[in-house]
């Protein structure tokens, strides 16, 4: 019987964004996460691939309205969702998608783009493996993906999100002396549904939708113009198992005529009509199930036991006091995500045996913290109870037969700009991998996965480089210089030097955040690695002998420091 490669160890890592992540919505978060890097190892422990981990641990996290990403994303100006999603496998081959809209998991589309890649094309023709906007969806609805509504992705925290912005929007427009509506001359000009004539049926249905949709929302925030403030969103009953309200709504029932995911009150209802052109048909009862599973993550209180009282699983640095001062003064960019409140009582995870068969867990180290130059641009400090999270959630695992992924999807940055494309999108800016090389006898391989301030990391190509310098164990020390340095420490140059010191970024008028998780595999073992400069960072992990994920939410000690954090799974030696 031949031996399989990483001996039978299968992992996988799971982040739900860099940003601030409020300490009383901090359990909500790490459910997510746990939930994600549980279903991900259940599918591994099946024999499946590490792409399809990826692929399953992303989804968890896009069904989840407190993530920025599939259902509940931020919206376009226009209000509409419009979400980027990558895939990349052990060679390097990738699938993506960006600004595609009605499509309820970005990355089941990108993983099917990655599929159909492989397969040749007649007349020697190469296979997309990005496809953006209505190609996307085209695609997707060619391939027999379920197309949804508009309103089907839209939650209710996403949708009063976007009002607020929009009336402050408008206002700053009236402040300047322009009008409201020129604001939104950029979203496509969605106020006269009426397409051009000499447009297909197809092209004019698909305008006539987004146009109703977005004229919907455009009315929904005009009856709400006399709202000075929006309330807290309401959240679900306490419940150690993940609510109905944390993923749309389907129906079992043939009575009720569908099984599309539902957002929590339709914009048509809202607004009093009894019809919405965004209304599913009969074609679209193929309905897809939900599961949910129950998570045992910690509560904020129970955090700072979690570092010490399990074997130092997980490290990191950063505050453990619930106080919101303790972060004030670090990195926070516009709201993305706000939460619900979290769950009245959750238990701690639980801690990983210290006997393993077939690996050696090394605990997190509790790294220093160098200071490092934040730029001067800050958003205003928010309330304890307020999340401000960076936009893209992303997902690496290494299968039994020692093949590696990694996957990222996003909603992007709200009120953005029609057919704006993000990192996620984009192979080697939000996601990137580099491939065994046959003649290593270390058989390294290593997947980056990032999260932050898209343009920036795209113009510092953030993935790739954080890739090369993990795979190379070396740091930037000066220009055209390079040393020999741990893993580690690569990572927290790699923000330093090449991102945070980039002529870009430096000239820049907006923050430069950025929080990446690296995965480096050998044949003596799996690295985990992680570093941010924002407040915060949601990360989950979990290999095969582990019954439960460790999760942890990594906290910075201020605008002047690097977070980072490690873990190591070492192979035992067979006899």
């Amino acid at each position: 019987m031949t031996k399989r490669k990483g001996g039978d160890m299968s992992t996988v890592f799971v982040h739900a964004g860099a940003g601030f992540h409020s300490t009383q919505n901090e359990a909500t978060h790490l459910q997510a996460c746990s939930d994600a890097a549980a279903m991900a190892m259940r599918m591994l422990k099946e024999g499946c691939s590490a792409v399809d981990a990826v692929e399953m641990a992303i989804k968890v996290l896009e069904d989840r309205k407190i993530t920025n990403a599939g259902y509940g994303s931020n919206l376009c100006i226009d209000g509409v969702v419009e979400c980027d999603a990558t895939v990349v496998d052990q060679y390097g081959r990738s699938g993506a998608v960006g600004a595609v809209s009605q499509i309820r998991n970005p990355i089941s589309l990108a993983r099917l783009i990655l599929s159909r890649s492989l397969q040749p094309l007649s007349l020697r023709r190469v296979p997309p493996n990005l496809l953006v906007s209505d190609g996307a969806r085209d695609f997707a609805e060619e391939h027999g993906m379920l197309i949804i509504p508009h309103d089907a992705l839209v939650s209710e925290v996403a949708r009063d999100r976007w009002i607020q912005w929009k009336r402050d929007l408008d206002k700053e427009e009236r402040h300047r002396g322009s009008s409201p509506n020129e604001a939104r001359s950029d979203s496509g000009s969605a106020i006269d549904p009426e397409p051009d004539s000499s447009m297909v049926y197809e092209e004019q249905a698909r305008k006539r939708s987004r146009a109703e949709h977005t004229f919907n929302m455009y009315q929904l925030a005009r009856l709400n113009s006399h709202v000075t403030a929006l309330k807290p969103p309401s959240s679900p009953a306490p419940s150690l198992a993940l609510s109905d309200a944390d993923t749309p709504q389907t129906s079992s029932s043939p009575e009720r005529g569908t099984g599309l995911p539902q957002s929590p009150g339709s914009i048509a209802n809202l607004l009093g009509s009894g019809k919405s052109s965004q209304s599913p048909s009969a074609d679209n009862q193929r309905g897809i199930k939900f599961q949910t599973r129950t998570a045992v993550v910690p509560s904020p209180e129970q955090m700072e036991s979690i570092t010490t009282d399990t074997d130092g699983f997980w490290q990191h640095d950063g505050p453990s006091s619930d106080s919101a001062s303790s972060s004030s003064g670090s990195l926070r960019l516009p709201s993305a995500s706000p939460s619900p409140p979290p769950y009245a009582e959750l238990r701690a995870p639980h801690a990983p045996s210290s006997s393993i068969k077939e690996s050696e867990n090394l605990p997190l180290r509790k790294i220093r913290q160098p200071t490092a130059s934040l730029p001067s641009k800050t958003a205003t400090s928010a309330t304890p109870f307020d999340d401000h999270i960076t936009d893209t959630v992303g997902a690496i695992a290494v299968d039994r037969f020692g093949n590696i992924a990694a996957g990222s999807s996003s909603g992007g940055i709200g009120m953005k700009h029609r057919g704006r494309v993000g990192p996620a999108a984009l192979v080697g800016i939000g996601t990137a991998v580099i491939p065994g090389d046959p003649a290593d006898k270390e058989h390294t391989t290593v997947a980056t996965v990032c999260s932050g301030t898209g343009e920036h990391m795209a113009t510092t190509t953030a993935a790739t480089t954080c890739a090369q310098r993990v795979y190379d164990s070396v740091r930037r020390q000066s220009p055209g210089k390079l040393e020999v340095c741990e893993e580690g420490e690569a990572l927290e140059s790699m923000i330093q030097k090449d991102f945070m010191e980039h002529p870009s970024v430096k000239q820049s008028t907006s923050a430069g955040a950025l929080g990446i998780l690296a995965v480096k595999k050998t044949r003596s073992g799996i690295y985990f690695y992680f570093a941010h400069n924002t407040d915060s960072f949601a990360l989950a992990s979990m290999h095969s002998d582990e019954t439960k994920p460790a999760v942890c939410m990594s906290r910075n000690k201020g605008p002047t420091r690097i977070a980072r954090g490690a873990r190591a799974i070492r192979f035992k030696r067979r006899a």
